[in-house]
């Protein structure tokens, strides 16, 4: 009997590490629910590209990635994070100063700690539309040097959400936005990539004639097509050593 229980324990924490559920960061008493998919054949052994995706405000991350994230062919680890506040049938991302500071360094937690978690190759890449877009442009300027890669889609930033916090930008930024945009104005999304090019990131943004929903439609394809790109430069880089 002595020698099951031990075996037992050792079962139950298998089950917990391995479960896709929530995950709580310490420091500030939040946590999140997400889901984990698999795409171009890898399964949750494999060591593989951490793809990390925000849904827009009132949606959730199921229904986020069968709209956005389904044609992925390459092997990756998509995480999709679901937002902390409720929002219609749905939930969101902060909006407000405060709410950005708490829950910013909570998502660079819980991505450090999936990144952990799960095997990993190389530092994440971070993908975010509208409220997740803000999120993603956010994690650029406060949190940049923890990934790889990151691509706001359809998002905005300002100065008031940034707080006084030191930035640490390093990630390349890709940004993508709609034209005719009138949810989040493409204004919004030009004075986000301007106040991280000020800052010293690395971002660029593809303007695409289209409105807010582009990132399901038009653009789904480009944008899949250019974070697999990415993804696969982290599975040649780690191929070289």
């Amino acid at each position: 009997m002595k020698k099951i229980l031990p075996i037992v324990f050792v079962l139950a924490l298998a089950q917990w590490w391995f479960t896709d559920s929530s995950i709580r960061v310490q420091s500030n008493d939040v946590s999140f629910s997400y889901i984990v998919k698999y795409s171009g054949g890898s399964g949750r052994g494999d060591a593989l590209p951490l793809l990390v995706a925000l849904h827009g405000n009132g949606d959730t991350a199921d229904n986020f990635y069968d709209t956005a994230l389904d044609q992925f062919n390459i092997p990756a680890r998509i995480i999709l994070i679901q937002g902390p506040i409720p929002y219609g049938r749905g939930n969101a991302w902060p909006w407000s100063p405060d709410d950005f500071k708490q829950y910013g360094t909570a998502v660079t937690e819980t991505v450090d700690a999936l990144s952990l978690k799960y095997p990993t190759l190389g530092k994440p890449i971070l993908f975010g539309f509208s409220g997740g877009g803000m999120m993603a442009y956010y994690q650029a300027l406060k949190h940049g040097n923890r990934y790889s890669y990151i691509f706001p889609v359809s998002g905005q930033l300002s100065k008031n959400l940034l707080g006084d916090e030191v930035f640490n930008v390093g990630a390349q930024v890709i940004a993508f936005h709609g034209l005719n945009d009138s949810i989040v104005s493409i204004s919004g999304g030009r004075k986000a990539v301007n106040l991280l090019r000020e800052n010293g990131a690395d971002v660029s943004i593809s303007e695409f004639k289209g409105g807010h929903q582009g990132i399901f439609t038009v653009m789904k394809s480009k944008i899949t097509e250019t974070i697999e790109e990415k993804i696969a430069s982290l599975n040649t880089a780690q191929n070289t050593f």
